[in-house]
């Protein structure tokens, strides 16, 4: 009896055996019979690609007790006749190839859970079409309504990705909106929670993560502009973020883009730009969208700014201060410093009146240094005071030097200026000033401007030192030109001799400080109530008037 127990013990562990090792075998012809169903369901069941159909020209799935091989080629995703139609989101994928190793089934079923030990994905390229975001239809929290059912996690351990692009589209102009090219990317330990999709500040989790893009592009103002960002790298081992080249392009000449406008717009070009990111906290980033750096370097930077004052003005324009665009920042944000090289800007403006072009100046070999850039409440509450230094070249001679400092938390957006200027021929500002104001100057030269303003959102006051001597004026004629008859010479040195100051200090080695006073034109930028406080230093200077006369004459406008 006790023998044929033990035989009949030794035959059903033979037996099972037998089906514990013929189990792979059997699983594997279950799924390679059912494979572009089984994938197929488990890619269409999410909310991004519910409604859509997957084709696969090669599918093959290997079982074992540790997970499951899948290898995928010319994976092709597309969207289902359920979601044609110009106001749903659809997607277009194809994948070369991609290679997935140790899925794990019980995760799968169990845990709605995709756990994967490595990703390898080859050649992939995505083009999302989708109506503007303000017509998708939302829920309660401002996502998309899904209508599929998301996993609870995607856990890869290694994720390898060769060559990915992606565009998005508008569906109605079918313009692009955002695209990406070559992108290459190694990652370690990532990770894809419910709870991160449901989070408008976190992407995901990720222990490291380097790559490199070719290019990324943003188009929006109505498909007027654009920012490219060029050869992209990223590595968190590191910490740094750089970007060889950043161009913000306007699509439309200087003309023809400010004719769009009803009112005086400015048209603006990025021409190149180094950009590199030092210190940078990813996972910070990654995890809760704070930005957190020790340092930002932007090099090379070659700005051109356009404006037609024979457009209306805006009236209803309220740019922000400084300390207003930092509090309105969407995501929080800490910069140690914020170094400037090498950056250029020029300024062209088509005045109000018959002149035959546009005036302009510019400054170049721009070096700056921005310090504490922070919207960080703690960090705020310790020291509120934002420094910025800055030096350059104004119509590449004379030297300016620059010293502000903005108190953050300030409830009027107290700040200050302090500076000075170096020696310079001041008929190099006739390319502005003639244009503008049908006059110029015929000679006069700057020896030293100093200045020192405090100022808010309302007005500012301070003084101006400008050392300067033989300045004298001319008027031109009704076509803008140097053409002398004898009423503009009498003008000129009516103006020369009764209002104007010729030199500074005096011929009797008196030195005449200029005080400044100007009120904020809350529809102009902040870089228009610089240059306004520092202008109404050097008229004053020239002309003589006190801080009270600009008082009462800011009440009579």
């Amino acid at each position: 009896m006790l023998k044929k127990i033990l035989r009949l013990f030794l035959i059903l562990l033979v037996l099972i055996g037998i089906v514990y090792l013929s189990l792979p075998s059997l699983v594997n012809i279950y799924l390679n019979r059912n494979a572009e169903r089984i994938v197929s369901d488990m890619i269409t069941r999410t909310g991004e690609f519910a409604g859509h159909e997957v084709h696969f020209g090669d599918i093959s799935l290997d079982y074992d007790f540790t997970g499951t091989f899948l290898r995928l080629k010319d994976v092709g995703i597309s969207p289902g006749e359920s979601i044609s139609g110009k106001d749903k989101i659809r997607f277009q994928l194809t994948i070369s190839e991609a290679t997935l190793t140790g899925f794990l089934w019980t995760d799968f079923l169990f845990s709605n859970t995709i756990r994967l030990d490595t990703a390898y994905l080859e050649n992939m390229t995505l083009e999302s079409i989708t109506p503007p975001l303000d017509s998708l239809d939302l829920a309660q929290d401002g996502q998309p309504k899904s209508e599929g059912k998301d996993y609870d996690l995607i856990s890869v351990k290694h994720i390898r990705m060769n060559q990915l692009s992606f565009d998005n589209k508008d569906s109605y102009t079918d313009s692009i909106r955002m695209s990406m090219k070559d992108l290459f990317v190694f990652a370690d330990n990532f990770e894809l929670s419910k709870e991160m999709l449901d989070d408008p500040d976190g992407l995901f989790k990720i222990d490291q993560i380097q790559g490199y893009m070719a290019e990324a592009a943003i188009h929006f103002n109505e498909y007027r502009n654009s920012i490219t960002a060029e050869n992209l790298a990223f590595d968190t081992k590191d910490e740094n973020l750089s970007v060889e080249n950043v161009v913000f392009k306007n699509k439309l000449e200087k003309y023809e883009y400010i004719r769009q406008f009803s009112v005086e717009t400015n048209w603006m070009e990025v021409h190149q730009g180094k950009l590199e990111v030092r210190g940078m906290d990813f996972q910070e980033y990654f995890q809760a969208g704070v930005i957190e750096a020790e340092h930002v370097l932007v090099k090379g930077l070659d700005l051109e700014v356009f404006r037609d004052k024979r457009m209306p003005d805006d009236t209803e324009s309220r740019p922000k201060m400084i300390r207003e665009i930092i509090d309105g920042l969407p995501t929080r944000i800490l910069i140690d410093t914020i170094t400037v090289e090498e950056m250029k800007v020029k300024y062209e403006e088509r005045p109000d009146n018959d002149a035959p072009r546009a005036g302009s100046i510019f400054i170049e070999q721009i070096n700056a240094t921005i310090t504490r850039f922070t919207n960080f409440e703690e960090k705020l509450a310790e020291n509120d005071e934002l420094k910025i230094k800055a030096e350059g070249l104004f119509m590449g001679t004379g030297k300016i030097s620059l010293d502000a400092a903005y108190f953050i938390t300030d409830p009027d957006g107290k700040f200050t200026l302090r500076g000075n200027i170096g020696p310079m021929d001041l008929t190099l500002a006739n390319q502005m000033i003639e244009p503008a104001t049908q006059v110029a100057l015929k000679q006069g030269k700057i020896n030293e401007v100093f200045f020192n303003i405090t100022a808010n959102d309302f007005d500012g006051t301070g003084e101006v030192i400008a050392k300067y001597e033989n300045l004298e004026i001319e008027i031109l004629d009704k076509n803008f030109e140097h053409n002398q008859n004898v009423f503009r010479r009498i003008g000129a040195f009516l103006a020369n001799k009764l209002v104007i100051k010729s030199q500074n200090p005096n011929n009797r080695g008196e030195l005449i400080k200029g005080p400044v006073y100007q009120q904020r034109d809350k529809t102009k930028f902040i870089f228009h109530y610089w240059f306004q406080l520092l202008l109404s230093g050097l008229k004053s200077t020239i002309t003589g008037e006190t801080e009270e006369e600009m008082r009462e004459k800011a009440k009579d406008n």
